[in-house]
């Protein structure tokens, strides 16, 4: 039985809490004996909206429970006496779920759905605050795209959107001295262009600290979490990069450091270029060359050749998972997508994988769902995997 112009009518009346007892049960029977594919046409569009009126907290089991005991005792209602039946306005949003249960699949399956459906959580964007050198600390996303402020000889630029740009205007004698800190949150991503030319990506909560200017004998910059440096050449002034107990020692080069505080290791992964890795606490010191990893981990300073386009595809807006346990996996998106994740519930498991950094969380969650047969349960930003 195919949709037509009066069942419509019926479904919008029942909808807007102006049907009657005699069109309510008309309506009812058509749902008896109605093609299920018809079905979900007609109630798709309601179901939908109805979704985003749910606060990420709220009790989904209990919530269908009472929906479903509202709409039976309605109908019972309406057995006992002719009247129109009038729903509370209130109750308006809940009702159209219980229509949907009703005619769909039943509460079972209903409850399945959104309990087990990806909540829509954003993807992160550019965000970072600047701490300047005399402690005043400003919103870079707020600025528009222009010079700021000049402090020291270097003049401070906001460009593109999603970058700061440090440039040397004057000179002065020791601007090693005067020290700024970037700070990207939790789903923010930010881009520094220091006074010597180099070029820095900073990953979800991380921060960089480093001079306004270079004009000491060596470059130094600290850094915590992870961050993408392309180091501008000169052979006269090594750059310096000290993160926790890492100290990495570089000329001219691409590398990509992760040295988050919550984490058990450190990652060095060299592009382009030769560096220098230092374990300050046990003084052990290896040379990475294009292609190879450095990594601190259970007190021990190890190298080994890997995939390091993957390590620093994140720079480039993708996450890249190549065998990559799944608990490591949701910590980088926990970073991301600002998440709470139960890691008590994450399975052994490795994973493939390359998926655009824009995509909202549950694209994401459905191609890993995809990939591992694993099914993500999100509650608001907590999430837990289904085994």
């Amino acid at each position: 039985m195919k949709i037509t112009p009066q069942i419509e009518n019926l479904y919008s009346r029942f909808l807007s809490n102006e049907i009657t007892e005699a069109e309510l049960n008309q309506l009812l029977d058509y749902f008896n004996v109605a093609d299920r594919a018809d079905l979900h046409e007609l109630i798709e569009a309601a179901f939908l909206e109805t979704e985003e009126q749910y606060e990420a907290n709220t009790n989904l089991q209990n919530h269908l429970s009472n929906i479903h005991q509202l709409i039976s005792a309605n109908i019972d209602a309406a057995d006992e006496k002719p009247r129109t039946v009038r729903l509370q306005p209130t109750l308006q949003s809940l009702l159209k779920i219980a229509a949907s249960i009703l005619v769909v699949l039943s509460i079972g399956y209903l409850a399945y759905t959104y309990l087990f459906k990806q909540a829509d959580v954003l993807p992160g964007r550019s965000l970072a605050t600047l701490k300047m050198s005399n402690g005043q600390e400003i919103n870079l996303d707020s600025l528009a795209n222009k010079s700021f402020t000049t402090a020291y000889g270097v003049q401070i630029t906001k460009s593109s959107g999603d970058r700061i740009v440090y440039t040397r205007v004057s000179a002065v004698a020791d601007t090693n001295s005067y020290l700024q800190t970037i700070t990207t949150p939790l789903g923010g991503k930010y881009k520094v262009t220091l006074s010597d030319g180099t070029q820095v990506v900073l990953n979800s909560g991380s921060s960089l600290t480093f001079p306004v200017g270079f004009n000491q004998a060596e470059r130094r910059v600290s850094l915590s979490g992870e961050a993408y440096f392309e180091v501008s050449k000169d052979a006269e002034h090594p750059f310096i990069v000290s993160s926790g107990r890492e100290r990495i020692t570089v000329l001219g080069t691409k590398f990509n450091l992760s040295a988050y505080p919550d984490d058990d290791f450190i990652s060095t992964a060299l592009l382009e270029g030769k560096v220098n890795c230092l374990d300050v606490t046990t003084n052990a010191s290896l040379t990475l060359h294009p292609g190879e990893a450095a990594l601190i981990q259970n007190n021990q300073l190890s190298k080994s050749a890997v995939d390091v386009s993957n390590m620093a595809a994140w720079q480039q807006g993708f996450f890249a998972f190549e065998n990559e346990e799944l608990a490591v996996i949701m910590k980088r998106l926990s970073r991301w997508y600002q998440l709470d994740v139960d890691y008590t519930s994450i399975p052994e498991k490795r994973i493939y994988a390359r998926i655009a950094m824009q995509e909202n969380l549950a694209t994401v969650l459905d191609m890993l769902s995809t990939t591992s047969g694993l099914k993500f349960k999100v509650e608001g930003r907590r999430v837990t995997v289904m085994k």
